[in-house]
């Protein structure tokens, strides 16, 4: 029984690592974001190229420390982070760890 526990345990810790992820868009792939990479290095590498949060439509923030990413709600709920710069704009799908840390999952 603990081995099975222990297996379904680590499924589940590297289940990110071995999401598909979706392909990055030009914009992002260029500044050298990645799917997989932490979120937080992500937003450091589009605010050092100029790019600004869009801000999200629900005031309500699912990360406290990441107030622009924006959960849906449900099963199927996808969370992302929006950014914008002069006329072009990106987003990003937004996964969690197991410990609650965001990771860039791809783009749409």
């Amino acid at each position: 029984m603990k081995a099975i526990v222990l297996a379904v345990s680590l499924s589940l810790a590297i289940a990110p690592a071995i999401a598909p992820a979706q392909e990055l868009t030009g914009e992002l792939a260029a500044l050298g974001i990645t799917a997989g990479m932490p979120y937080a290095k992500a937003k450091r590498l589009l605010d050092a190229a100029g790019w600004h949060v869009t801000p999200p439509e629900s005031a309500q923030a699912a990360l406290p420390d990441f107030p622009e990413i924006e959960c849906g709600q449900g099963r199927d709920a996808v969370c992302s982070a929006g950014f914008h710069k002069d006329d072009q704009s990106v987003a990003m799908i937004i996964g969690t760890t197991q410990a609650g840390q965001p990771y860039v999952q791809g783009t749409y």
